[in-house]
């Protein structure tokens, strides 16, 4: 992959290693927005970028070059990690190919906690919607651009149950105001979090109103880059019998992938889920 940073640019040339569609659309972020046929606008925290693609080249247009060049995982290399899942499970193959240009974004932690609160039991128009509106509600107008900054857990403590209630949250509404005080206290402060085991890290964020197991491990992946966790969901159940004919729990599935992938678990993860995802929905 060919990189070349100039100011407020990153430019990316062979882009079968850095698909931004493949990446943004394969369900790890919702605080996006496709503005033409070939260029996304992303709000990640208080900065954002614009990006623009074709089949040669993606640009990526921001005034916070080293944040987004973290926050797409540029540094890492891919085929790498690809080929060591490839050596070691054979079967994979298919996944990874489909799949090639999958990168795990690097998003902020408390913004991932709220997105995936607001994804539980809900299809990805309506959780973009609602977190656009929480943003243009609570967050912050940017100078140059129709697009609101993703709030502080600061901002989103004036939000109340009506607040959410009113932009269409439903049952989550609650759930979001009762995790939203507990991610004000110093327990949950990124630092302590960031110090902690994922098991442990897991188990904190269980306690969490609204968070479940599944978006647990989806929190830890995509909010604090534990790539040993393997979240489980009907698409990743289904992938779960190309490998075992017995039927078991989400948990025993997540096991069995943990246990098989190891620290790559979180890559293997996506791929084979945004696989499922894809070529299930087009047979149906």
């Amino acid at each position: 992959m060919n990189i070349k940073i100039e100011e407020n640019k990153i430019l990316i040339q062979n882009c079968s290693e850095f698909d931004i569609e493949q990446t943004l659309e394969c369900g790890q972020i919702f605080s996006f927005k496709k503005t033409k046929s070939n260029t996304y606008v992303v709000i990640s925290d208080n900065k954002f970028a614009t990006i623009e693609y074709d089949n040669s080249k993606t640009i990526i247009k921001t005034k916070d070059v080293d944040y987004f060049y973290n926050f797409f995982d540029i540094k890492t290399d891919y085929n790498k990690i690809k080929k060591d899942i490839l050596k070691n499970h054979p079967e994979t193959e298919k996944f990874l190919k489909f799949g090639n240009g999958i990168r795990i974004l690097k998003q902020n932690p408390y913004q991932t906690i709220i997105s995936f609160i607001v994804s539980a039991n809900n299809n990805i128009k309506r959780i973009k919607n609602i977190l656009f509106k929480i943003s243009n509600l609570f967050g912050t107008k940017f100078n140059n651009i129709d697009f609101y900054t993703f709030p502080t857990i600061k901002q989103l403590s004036k939000a109340t149950k009506e607040d959410f209630d009113k932009i269409g949250a439903g049952y989550r509404s609650e759930y979001l105001v009762k995790s939203i005080n507990l991610l004000q206290t110093e327990e949950y402060s990124i630092e302590n979090l960031n110090c902690l085991s994922t098991l442990e890290l897991k188990q904190k964020l269980l306690k969490l109103m609204g968070v479940g197991p599944k978006v647990a491990d989806c929190i830890l992946l995509f909010g604090f880059a534990r790539t040993d966790v393997f979240p489980v969901d009907t698409w990743v159940r289904k992938s779960y019998y190309l490998f075992e004919d017995k039927k078991t729990s989400d948990e025993n599935i997540s096991k069995y992938f943990v246990n098989k992938f190891k620290n790559l678990s979180g890559y293997a993860q996506q791929y084979i889920y945004n696989y499922m995802l894809n070529c299930n929905s087009e047979q149906n």
